[in-house]
């Protein structure tokens, strides 16, 4: 009994991760055009170059964060792995 229901939680929290990482990877790849009405909604004092501005400039940043992830990370998120694996850091 005990092991059916680790079995279903198991299950649960695998599906549940898998959703909330293809939603996220979807949601990740909006235009300007898309985000325009909430950026507006957001930031009302700001003209369409500015919001344009800011897009772009959140887009590069995620784009360089992924970038740095993929090529194994900074020094600092290192440290935080190994201080998290319960080595040492000095």
């Amino acid at each position: 009994m005990k092991k059916k229901l680790w079995i279903g939680i198991g299950a649960i929290v695998l599906t549940l991760g898998i959703g909330t990482a293809v939603y996220a990877a979807d949601a990740g790849n909006s235009t300007f055009q898309e985000m325009l009405p909430f950026m507006k909604k957001m930031h009302p004092d700001l003209s369409e170059q500015q919001l344009n501005d800011m897009h772009k400039s959140c887009v590069e940043q995620n784009d360089s964060m992924g970038t740095m992830m993929k090529s194994g990370g900074s020094g600092m998120m290192k440290n935080m792995g190994s201080m998290m694996n319960g080595s040492s850091m000095m």
